[in-house]
């Protein structure tokens, strides 16, 4: 079976960077709250940790250091390289209502690109998300410096958008992985992800967009 090479080394560590960075910022964030004692995490072999608020704030921290700095590559690689694919295109939200009803044998699926139309929806939905939530973690950083006074309405606010966006990330990892692991189609794509190639076949029967383009 022929492969078309669909993710670069360089993309899928940028991916999984920000992907498995962003998993133990989720689960640091929960602890945070603090809510592993009230539940009893705390009690299960090897998570004992989780219940010292300063362990547990030093590994949010690196693990947003390695989160931003991630997310800053991935802006500045793709900018630099003039790579626009995953930027949302007019008619997407259309198409991506076709594509998912497609997924459950309504319909059929739209033509697509390199990206599918959902992909593209979702990377700005969660590209805007992410933002949000570099900016006022910085914030929140920033207001234990002396030099930087916030008012207590101001932290407050922060800290309030800080969490409902978390909330907001938790909920779109989750949506992701279901989309992945749920449908058979999607997981040619967890499977590009791994190892940088999907079956010809499989692009050409879902990506037609994209084979005629690399044919001519």
């Amino acid at each position: 079976m022929n492969k078309i090479r669909r993710n670069t080394a360089v993309e899928m560590i940028e991916h999984w960077s920000i992907a498995l960075s962003g998993i133990v910022l989720i689960f640091t964030g929960l602890g945070c709250l603090p809510l592993y004692k009230r539940y009893f995490i705390t009690e299960l072999p090897g998570f004992a940790w989780t219940g010292n608020f300063f362990t547990v704030t030093q590994v949010h921290y690196i693990s947003a250091i390695i989160f931003c700095s991630a997310v800053f590559f991935h802006i500045f690689n793709h900018g630099l390289s003039k790579e626009w694919g995953l930027i949302p295109k007019k008619g997407d939200l259309k198409n991506s209502v076709k594509l998912i009803l497609a997924t459950f044998g309504i319909g059929h699926e739209p033509p697509s690109d390199k990206y599918l139309p959902e992909q593209r929806v979702a990377y700005f939905g969660i590209g805007l998300i992410v933002l949000v939530l570099i900016f006022s973690g910085i914030i929140k950083v920033l207001k234990n410096l002396e030099l930087v006074v916030l008012s207590p309405i101001a932290e407050a606010v922060n800290t309030l958008i800080h969490t409902i966006f978390g909330a907001f990330f938790l909920l779109a990892f989750l949506v992701h992985i279901s989309f992945i692991l749920l449908f058979k189609d999607n997981r040619h794509l967890l499977k590009g992800m791994l190892t940088g190639w999907v079956s010809e076949d499989y692009v050409k029967r879902r990506h037609s967009l994209w084979y005629e383009k690399m044919k001519k």
